[in-house]
């Protein structure tokens, strides 16, 4: 079973242990092959936010030692393709791929060291949500189209008729009903709300105005407490609640930032040429069910890098030089924007919207993306394109992507796992050998460390690049470390 774990920008990207130094620290690092490293972090997060196959899906040793061979062959396998100076690792494509992941970690960065790691929450702060964070909540919930619609049905539900009588005389089928947990990241105001010791069952909630300027109501039907039990549990619990409260008031500091840092700066739409843009662009992004679903299992089972070289364009039916928008005094074209587009994709707010949404929605994306560009130019003046969590990340999605390519080369054509496996394996123990004594490997840490056996694939929300880390290499299923030398 695929688990599609949704993350926060900021969990999903920090490193355990993570340290303001701008070089890796040697306690990081896992291996190194030449002047490339593995850090104990990248090991980690290989092996369990992506999908591993069969061979090496457990926690024991002769398993951990076929993930660091796996990761190690990776970086062997980029070494050689780079000796060989293939093109399309200098392609403008995939320059543009790298710069875009560089510049999101970037910010992910920024947003660790100027709001996450300044947030210190108190005790008794903690203690009063720990009694809450157990707790799930059912709601039946309705969308409503303005606020006169919600006066009504508050009035009739006054009058003692629930939300889901008042649902069925007025549509079909059964009312939208929601499970809302303590963790789940509901906006403040709903949140705030749901987890009141004052709440009563068949209260009615709202309204909550959303991004489309629509109104949502909530009715309580139940809720159930899970209680934690051993000394283990409540631990875990704690610190549960207290990073998701962290990550709550880092949140409310990064807005605030956002607000001042934007304050005073308009983008100004050119409402023809955005309008004939947004015709276009609407049938791009508005994909339907099914080809998502392809895009994924390409994604997960061919090993492919899913955003790689993959962009909107608008055909030449569309005035390139044509003026979209005004921001800072500056003109973007059409053909200037899309180039911006090439290392940051569009995000947008609604994962599902309408045709007739679709342009109210481009806007919104259009003048987020103008908001991380505010905050990439910030994280340039402080260096941050130099952290080597920064450093680091790009790299891994390079040698990844090198790797795959020296695989393409190799099988122009998809061929089934086993027939790379037989092809690469005598491959890779000949490049161990070779660069043997350029090759340095912690295994005392690799001892020490458990991998969950459990199958995922990690993805971050609202941002460009969702996919954590790149998939898992299948090129050995070599479990011995016969080459190299002890990192102490």
């Amino acid at each position: 079973m695929i688990w599609v774990r949704f993350c926060i920008v900021l969990i999903a990207f920090l490193l355990n242990n993570c340290s303001d130094q701008q070089y890796i620290l040697d306690e990081h690092i896992l291996a190194r092959v030449g002047e490339k490293t593995i850090t104990i972090q990248d090991f980690i997060r290989r092996a369990e936010y992506s999908i591993r196959p069969d061979y090496c899906r457990n926690s024991n040793y002769i398993h951990k030692k076929i993930v660091l061979n796996s990761l190690i062959a990776e970086k062997l396998l980029a070494l050689e393709i780079e000796n060989k100076k293939e093109d399309q690792l200098n392609s403008p494509n995939f320059q543009a791929f790298l710069k875009g992941r560089k510049e999101q970690a970037m910010r992910q960065v920024f947003y660790h060291k100027k709001f996450y790691s300044t947030i210190n929450i108190k005790e008794n702060i903690i203690e009063k949500n720990y009694k809450s964070a157990g707790r799930t909540i059912k709601v039946n919930y309705l969308n409503l189209p303005d606020l006169k619609m919600f006066q009504k049905i508050q009035r009739i539900h006054r009058e003692g008729v629930s939300l889901d009588s008042i649902y069925a005389s007025l549509w079909d089928g059964a009312i939208p009903v929601r499970f809302i947990n303590w963790f789940d990241r509901e906006p403040r105001e709903i949140h705030d709300k749901l987890f009141n010791s004052n709440l009563k069952k068949g209260q009615l909630l709202g309204p909550f105005q959303t991004e489309n300027n629509s109104y949502l109501i909530l009715e309580v039907s139940e809720w159930i407490d899970q209680p934690v039990i051993t000394e283990s549990e409540q631990e875990l619990r704690w610190l549960d609640t207290k990073e998701r409260l962290t990550e709550i008031s880092a949140k409310e500091l990064y807005e605030n930032y956002v607000k001042e840092l934007m304050s005073g700066h308009q983008m100004k739409l050119n409402q023809d040429v955005f309008n004939a843009y947004a015709s276009i662009a609407v049938d791009y992004y508005l994909k339907d069910e099914i080809e998502q679903k392809e895009a994924m299992n390409k994604a997960i089972w061919n090993n492919n890098l899913p955003e790689e070289l993959n962009y909107f364009e608008p055909s030449q039916d569309l005035d390139q030089a044509g003026i979209l928008f005004n921001y800072r005094n500056k003109n973007w074209s059409v053909s200037s924007f899309n180039k911006l587009l090439k290392f940051h994709p569009l995000v947008f707010r609604k994962r599902k919207m309408s045709r007739g949404e679709f342009r109210v929605q481009l806007k919104f994306a259009i003048a987020d993306l103008l908001r991380d560009v505010e905050i990439t130019n910030r994280c340039y003046d402080l260096g941050l394109d130099n952290d080597w969590r920064v450093v680091e990340n790009e790299n891994q999605w390079y040698d990844a992507y090198a790797s795959k390519r020296h695989i393409q080369l190799s099988f122009p054509e998809p061929v089934a796992m086993q027939q790379i496996l037989d092809y690469y394996n005598p491959i890779i123990d000949s490049l161990q050998q070779v660069y043997s004594n350029k090759i340095q490997i912690n295994t005392k840490a690799l001892e020490e460390l458990n991998l969950t056996s459990t199958d995922m694939m990690v993805t971050q929300k609202g941002v460009p690049y969702p996919v954590v880390v790149p998939s898992f290499p299948i090129i050995t299923t070599n479990d011995r470390l016969d080459y190299g030398s002890k990192l102490e």
